[in-house]
């Protein structure tokens, strides 16, 4: 009896657990922690060495770096640079730029999408192309002198302005893809936790019912 009580408690434990983890983990994902700053928040002004941002990426223009190691004699592609506008400069006489890589297929297909269809717009005025977009996550990285060489040719080019001008539209960071947080683990253990709690307690109190009946 004792040890179907003890069974009993780790079952309903582990549902509580896993319940407080999901609330945890959910609110962090949410930013309710402060867990990171809206992309549609950051600016020049604000932005900084390792901060968390994350939100609805989009009005990628042009992509200015592609990073690769050698593997046995043969290149491999790491990760993929672009140039985006940030959000909150976006509908502004002069739009600000920032660096955003990732190394994931599926974040580099939006990417890529997005700079294809500002690419239409850009030849084609009447083009309505551009809607693409996808929730984007990522630490700030201030950008090294060769980094940010390539990123100034690209606005220079994009803006229509010398290089050494090309600065003024720049923060010189780079958003590189964090995908998955902390709080995603979390929220994910929770889940598990709770799965299990939920169905030890249900088979145990069927079987209590069970035993009742019979």
């Amino acid at each position: 009896m004792k040890k179907t009580i003890g069974v009993f408690v780790a079952f309903a434990a582990a549902l509580l657990l896993g319940i407080a983890a999901i609330v945890i983990g959910a609110c962090g994902e949410n930013g309710v922690f402060g867990g990171y700053t809206d992309i549609s928040e950051l600016t020049k002004e604000n932005a900084e060495e390792g901060m968390t941002v994350k939100g609805l990426v989009y009005g990628i223009w042009d992509k200015y770096a592609v990073h690769e190691k050698e593997e046995g004699g043969e290149k491999k592609v790491i990760s993929e640079s672009y140039t985006m506008v940030m959000p909150y400069s976006y509908d502004e006489e002069s739009p600000v730029f920032i660096g955003i890589s990732s190394g994931d297929s599926n974040e580099l297909s939006s990417l890529e999408q997005m700079r294809s269809e500002t690419e239409g717009i850009i030849t084609d005025s009447s083009s309505e192309e551009n809607h693409t977009t996808m929730i984007f996550r990522g630490k700030l990285r201030k950008l090294d002198e060769g980094e940010l060489s390539f990123l100034k040719v690209s606005v220079a080019t994009l803006v229509g302005v010398t290089e050494e001008n090309a600065e003024e539209y720049i923060v010189p960071y780079v958003i590189e893809s964090d995908k998955y947080s902390p709080f995603m683990f979390v929220l994910i253990s929770g889940i598990v936790l709770a799965v299990i709690g939920l169905g030890g307690v249900l088979v145990m109190i069927l079987k209590d019912i069970g035993e009742d009946n019979g």
